[in-house]
């Protein structure tokens, strides 16, 4: 074979990297986005703006993440992801910032949101007898809890938003994963300002 017959002229070059970009591009700005208001991760400066400013989204945060509680929107600011994993405010985020954008906080204080169920979804409130959000939150945060019929309820004074029901949930819409309709728990932002 000889290099004349592999040669590219500089125009078919530029076509085939122009190409690659331009797919690279769509797949990156075309990915499922949050449909709701984004719960930012732990210790992220306030207000969400500030954050955003300050954030240089090198995606540290959200590879260092344990429980893949964390992933990042089309701009690549990172957000608490419940369907994916949940935040047990270990604060690896934290420690690995760059830029302090993240800054430390009390775990036993902090609330990143809080999880909302959805009644006419959930399947314990349907009479199926699923206790799986309850199950894991028993052995994280006791922040759900049975009524006298076996149905879940939610705790507020005692969640701190961090996405094991979410997680757990078989109504959790796993194919559109970040669309909330169709899901019995998600996380609910707070006033606190803890949204992107």
């Amino acid at each position: 074979m000889s290099a004349k017959s592999i040669a590219l002229t500089r125009r078919d070059f530029l076509k085939l990297t122009g190409g690659f970009a331009a797919f690279g591009f769509a797949i990156f700005a075309f990915r499922p986005q949050p449909t709701f208001p984004s719960i930012l991760p732990p210790g992220a400066i306030l207000p969400a703006d500030l954050f955003r400013a300050q954030c240089q989204r090198c995606g540290k945060c959200v590879a260092i993440c344990p429980h893949h509680a964390l992933a990042q929107d089309a701009t690549g600011t990172p957000y608490i992801d419940g369907l994916s994993g949940w935040c047990d405010l270990c604060l690896d985020c934290v420690r690995v910032c760059p830029t302090g954008a993240l800054r430390a906080v009390d775990p036993k204080q902090f609330k990143l949101g809080l999880a909302e169920i959805d009644r006419d979804q959930c399947l314990a409130w349907r009479g199926n007898g699923c206790r799986l959000c309850y199950e894991k939150c028993e052995m994280l945060q006791k922040a759900i809890e049975l009524d006298a019929d076996v149905r879940v309820y939610v705790k507020s004074e005692t969640c701190n938003g961090c996405g094991a029901c979410v997680n757990v949930c078989p109504q959790a819409d796993r194919v559109t994963k970040h669309k909330s309709t169709g899901r019995a728990v998600a996380l609910k932002v707070l006033d606190n300002g803890n949204t992107g």
